[in-house]
């Protein structure tokens, strides 16, 4: 209990920190990144200008004219659930570590996918670069896990989504991060696997009814994938460590 405490704790700080870049990677593609107020800033700055993050605090309003910028303690919130999903999973060492980087940049790809429908490849790429160096620590100490197996399920999962994504049933940005959310499971299980999968499509499917019965959607509406494939990875992380 104290643990899932702290790590959630630990969740509500780094949220904050990955406010910014939530809130300067929610655009729609094309539309140039940008970190600073568009409503009283007369020009945008790059996202990784480090010294702007201070210009986004958790009320979620700018704090030069008060327009709100993101939900307030969306971010925070958000993260800190990931974080205390994974402690529940008593997963230690590297992999741990693994998983909680997962936990935050999934965060983070859940809130824009879900604001923009796009999965920036700022993050998807911090995942499998951090993802990989993480479960390579793990496997040079000897922590019980297979790293052989988490690089072929991270293969088969980004194969797997690329052709999806050809066909048009799910985004590129899906294919660019299931190869993360692959290693972390497979370094565990191929059930892990295969479970986090399945997982996402009953959520996916669930949601889509729920939301057309609600006329909220209609049936050539698109929904965001990728918050489904980081909730069912997290859950299935959870199930089999348990």
């Amino acid at each position: 209990m104290l643990s899932q405490l702290l790590a959630t704790l630990v969740g509500l700080v780094a949220g904050g920190a990955l406010r910014p870049l939530v809130v300067a990677l929610a655009v729609p593609a094309g539309q140039p990144v940008s970190v600073t107020c568009p409503a009283c800033s007369p020009r945008p700055v790059p996202a990784w200008d480090l010294h702007t993050l201070r210009l986004l605090p958790p009320g979620g309003r700018c704090p030069n004219c008060r327009a709100r910028l993101c939900a307030p303690w969306l971010p925070e919130l958000t993260t800190a659930a990931a974080f205390a999903v994974v402690s529940a999973g008593g997963a230690v060492g590297w992999y741990a570590a693994a998983q909680y980087w997962i936990a935050l940049l999934g965060a983070g790809c859940l809130l824009v996918d879900s604001a923009v429908q796009r999965l920036p490849n700022l993050l998807t790429l911090a995942a499998a670069v951090g993802t990989l160096a993480l479960l390579t620590a793990a496997a040079a100490h000897y922590e019980t896990g297979s790293l052989l197996r988490g690089a072929v399920v991270a293969a088969v999962a980004g194969g797997l989504f690329t052709v999806f994504a050809v066909l048009g049933t799910t985004g590129l940005g899906d294919a660019k991060l299931a190869p993360s959310l692959g290693a972390v499971l497979g370094w565990h299980s191929w059930q892990a696997a295969v479970l986090a999968l399945v997982l996402a499509y009953l959520l996916g499917g669930t949601v889509a009814v729920v939301l057309l019965l609600a006329r909220r959607q209609q049936r050539k509406s698109t929904l965001a994938f990728g918050p489904f494939l980081i909730i069912a990875t997290l859950g299935a992380a959870v199930i089999t460590s348990s």
